[in-house]
């Protein structure tokens, strides 16, 4: 519209001089305009930034129920190096098992879960949905190992043909014992397993029903010592020490959540490797942390299962290298051993299991 009369008529008989007002008027209004316009991209972008705003209160979902083994956790919260860190932990609840755990974690329940590496990359195969990612690796070696009674006569794999051991289809170590007799040279092994549920293995172990039990050493250990063995009275086949060494417990997130909420993860990362790091310095004053929280503990066990999970954390490897610091030959065997073990055919790549890209600087993570 082109105003080309310098005046307008309002009324018969009555003149009005509006030209130098209408463009004060029509200046004013391209100003309000604009600030309107920049307001509402700031209003915008306001909100852009409140939707990704990164979740600073999580969930913590442990393996098992609370022991020993947990002692890093507990610590680095009783220290508040989780909140140093910028997070609110909620809580640090028990799990009940890698599967457990696993979905919990990925169904948004908790936001990380400590698991052991082989069950999380079993559970990504079968889930390619909502995929967990490890983030810190705890256990440097894995605590897959049978515990055996020493007069069964049991020292090698090849000793475990022919005897009678709990733990039937479903558990970790029957699931996986082919991967330790290959690494052997005991391919041809047969072993006698007995099926029953875990909360037998002991008692059948105490009672001589069978030579002796498959699971983590740090669960299976203690509970045998809770029976009245000795560690004299027990012989241990690890995994680790004939060629099948895996990666054991670490701590996963899903990589959705990875994503959306790095610093937050880089925190809980960060105030874990802090509490890990006071624990192997001092494994007395982690376990009376725990001791506060359940008065009730046993204390002489729970020293010997913190004892063997800090050996599964503290390994050459560590003390040469740092924590959680992979090398990219025993992930990748990790991977291989675990696929083959469970018929998985496509193969994750090792950048899917793990990142190392939420880890504080080497410096914080070497011993």
């Amino acid at each position: 519209m082109v105003l080309s009369e310098p005046v307008q008529k309002s009324k018969p008989g009555r003149r009005i001089q509006v030209g130098s007002k209408l463009k004060l008027f029509a200046g004013a209004t391209r100003r309000t305009f604009v600030m309107g316009a920049a307001g509402a991209a700031l209003a915008a972008f306001g909100l852009s930034q409140a939707a990704h705003a990164e979740v600073g209160s999580v969930k913590i979902m442990v393996d098992w129920i609370i022991q020993g083994t947990h002692a890093p956790f507990f610590v680095a919260k009783e220290k508040g190096y989780f909140k140093d860190a910028g997070v609110t932990v909620d809580a640090i609840d028990a799990g009940k098992g890698a599967t457990n755990v696993a979905v919990s974690v990925a169904g948004g329940a908790y936001q990380f879960g400590w698991v052991d590496m082989p069950s999380m990359i079993r559970f990504n195969a079968k889930n390619p949905s909502s995929p967990l990612i490890a983030v810190y690796i705890s256990f440097d070696d894995t605590p897959l190992a049978f515990i055996t009674r020493k007069d069964a006569g049991i020292k090698k794999p090849a000793d475990l043909a022919g005897k009678k051991i709990a733990g039937g289809p479903g558990t970790a170590v029957h699931d996986t014992a082919s991967i330790l007799f290959k690494a052997a040279g005991a391919g041809d092994v047969k072993v006698n397993w007995v099926a029953v549920q875990p909360q037998l293995f002991g008692p059948m172990l105490k009672r001589g029903e069978v030579d002796g039990t498959g699971g983590f050493t740090n669960s299976n250990i203690p509970a045998a010592l809770e029976l009245g063995f000795t560690m004299d009275q027990l012989s241990v086949v690890k995994y680790a020490d004939y060629g099948a060494n895996m990666y054991g417990l670490a701590l996963v997130t899903t990589k959705k959540f990875a994503d959306e909420n790095p610093k937050t993860v880089a925190g809980v990362v960060k105030a874990l490797n802090h509490g890990t790091k006071d624990v192997i310095a001092d494994p007395d004053a982690g376990l009376a942390v725990l001791k506060k929280r359940d008065p009730m503990m046993k204390m002489d066990i729970e020293k010997v299962r913190l004892g063997l999970a800090l050996d599964l954390t503290k390994t050459a490897h560590v003390v040469k290298y740092g924590l959680s610091v992979v090398d990219p030959k025993k992930l990748q065997f990790t991977i291989d051993a675990i696929c083959d073990a469970y018929g998985i055919e496509k193969k994750p790549d090792p950048a899917t299991v793990y990142t190392e890209k939420f880890l504080p600087p080497l410096a914080e993570r070497k011993l």
